[in-house]
């Protein structure tokens, strides 16, 4: 069958379902098999929503016989109660690769955070061996340079405001950093204790900058509430 990459190399033919395309049906048919549905059930809740699929659309849809317009796509999410991007992005999250285009390949990590509006769909730069300090330097410039003009456009005006608040960057950061602690505590950690001792305190550091941060938004709040008072 080969890769999306070989796909790419032959010119994928425009109504050819591409790797998003095959990862939708695969995640339709395990959400549709978790909820304990049957394919005429999901046809029937479509309908329901006004999205009158034909005969044979679910099976060919998880077949991946069949292309999913972004209206069929938001129709299934809701009548599965799920996020749209439960059945656009991958069933896991971590080091793993996932192909958004035929040309395009980043971690599963990322994928969901780009999906969330919370990372542009890049890779944070890895250390390269032997690589020249100021050739790293530039790589992490043009990641932040990449990661502003995202957030600068990926997100409403209100949510943006909250995404970049200090406080709300320290949890996001905290997040990441618990998450990884945990996929480690659920593995032998035999002649890695160091790291993940540093790993611990990394984030502990990390929640006492959180804390500090919640603790200037609640001496604003209060400073607010005095002005907001009549007798002021």
């Amino acid at each position: 069958m080969g890769t999306p990459e070989d796909a790419a190399k032959g010119n994928r033919r425009a109504n050819e379902i591409g790797p998003t395309g095959k990862r939708v049906a695969e995640n339709l048919a395990a959400v549709r098999k978790a909820r304990g549905w049957s394919m005429p059930k999901l046809r029937e809740e479509m309908a329901e929503l006004g999205r009158h699929l034909p005969a044979t659309g679910v099976i060919k849809t998880e077949a991946a016989e069949r292309r999913v317009d972004v209206d069929d796509l938001v129709a299934f999410a809701v009548a599965l109660n799920v996020s749209p991007l439960t059945l656009l992005l991958p069933g896991a999250w971590g080091d793993g690769d996932v192909w958004l285009t035929d040309r395009k390949r980043v971690q599963s990590r990322t994928a969901w955070l780009w999906g969330q509006g919370l990372a542009p769909a890049e890779d944070l730069p890895a250390a390269v061996e032997d690589e020249p300090v100021e050739a790293a330097q530039q790589r992490g410039r043009d990641y932040y340079d990449l990661e502003e003009e995202f957030r600068a456009l990926a997100l409403p005006a209100e949510r943006r405001r909250a995404a970049e608040h200090p406080a709300n960057r320290e949890a996001q950061d905290l997040a990441e950093m618990v998450s990884r602690l945990v996929q480690v505590a659920g593995v032998s950690i035999d002649g890695d204790s160091a790291s993940v001792k540093r790993a611990l305190r990394a984030a502990r550091l990390r929640l006492r900058k959180l804390e500090a941060e919640l603790e200037q938004i609640e001496i604003t709040a209060e400073e607010l509430d005095d002005l907001s008072r009549p007798d002021r």
